[in-house]
């Protein structure tokens, strides 16, 4: 009798200590990578070579889709408020796995892309691959302060992202990630037949997260 009760309690401590495991990781993961419906971030964003434009854009977290692959991403939706730049909405959606976030594009119908990845928690010294991409490489290079005018971001992380085409399509992305509040800097280069919506700098100007 002694030896079944011991034994249930050794059962018992040991299915705690799994789901204290379980949920603390996803957990500590997410308030490292906001990405909570109401998240509200609006950026500075200057573009332009021969003439330099400064507008805003915006970054929301507005809902949920399923993905063909069974999985729920939160919805992401951008929207540059400007009366120079062509209108542009576009939208991302965003998967929180295990220990990687992984952001979609949908290039049509049901068919999407990842465009992106993160690997938390972030690590100077880092990296990882995109396998089903073109040498698509992100790099950790350093932690160290970033002034946007939102404020300074101590504790932020300076990401390069290349991915590599065969044709006439390259990405050279500088991305700056503060933990618990989300990208505070970016700096895009991207070109697919032409420059790709989006390119230039951008710089947190305010942002609500939960």
């Amino acid at each position: 009798m002694r030896k079944q009760i011991l034994i249930i309690i050794l059962v018992s401590v040991a299915a705690i200590s799994s789901c204290r495991k379980e949920n603390d990781l996803p957990q500590n993961i997410i308030s490292e990578f906001p990405n909570e419906i109401g998240n509200h971030w609006r950026y500075l964003y200057t573009w332009g070579t021969a003439i330099v434009h400064q507008d805003t854009i915006d970054v929301d977290i507005v809902g949920t889709r399923a993905m063909p692959n069974g999985q729920t991403a939160k919805v992401w939706v951008y929207k540059v408020q400007s009366n120079s730049y062509p209108a542009l909405i576009d939208t991302n959606y965003v998967i929180v796995d295990s220990q990687l976030v992984k952001v979609y594009l949908r290039s049509y119908g049901s068919v999407y892309y990842e465009k992106k990845r993160y690997k938390l928690p972030l690590s100077v010294g880092d990296i990882w691959v995109i396998p089903q991409n073109y040498k698509d490489t992100t790099w950790v290079l350093g932690n160290h302060p970033v002034t946007v005018p939102a404020g300074t971001f101590a504790n932020s992380y300076k990401l390069r992202h290349e991915r590599k085409y065969i044709v006439n399509s390259w990405t050279n992305n500088d991305i700056w990630i503060s933990p618990q509040v989300g990208v505070v800097k970016f700096y895009q280069e991207e070109y697919s037949l032409g420059g790709v919506p989006g390119n230039g700098l951008w710089e947190l100007i305010n942002y609500t997260v939960h």
